[in-house]
């Protein structure tokens, strides 16, 4: 391969890659048009589903890295405040997954 070939090939690739790469950026990072400002509280539908929850969703984890958690090694009593604090302001999706 010469060398004028290998500058061409490689000036190809480089150029490829660089445009590939700024609209997959703009794709990937556009901001969607929310209309407006919104709280974490506000209630949405799940895509076709029909079930309407809040935005924000609250993680229980209650059995984390090492089978303990910050919610759990706070006692029983901690998590049900906390919990209930979130549903007073409005959280309505509690993910309880470990």
């Amino acid at each position: 391969m010469k060398r004028r070939e290998f500058i061409t090939g490689t000036a190809t690739v480089v150029g490829a890659t660089y445009l590939g790469f700024n609209t997959l950026q703009r794709l990937a990072f556009a901001a969607p048009d929310l209309g407006g400002k919104f709280k974490a509280s506000d209630t949405v539908v799940l895509g076709n589903t029909g079930i309407k929850t809040s935005r924000l969703a609250m993680g229980t984890g209650t059995y984390g890295f090492g089978h303990t958690s910050r919610q759990s090694s706070q006692g029983v009593k901690t998590l049900a405040d906390l919990l209930l604090n979130g549903y007073d302001h409005g959280l309505r999706f509690f993910d309880t997954a470990d």
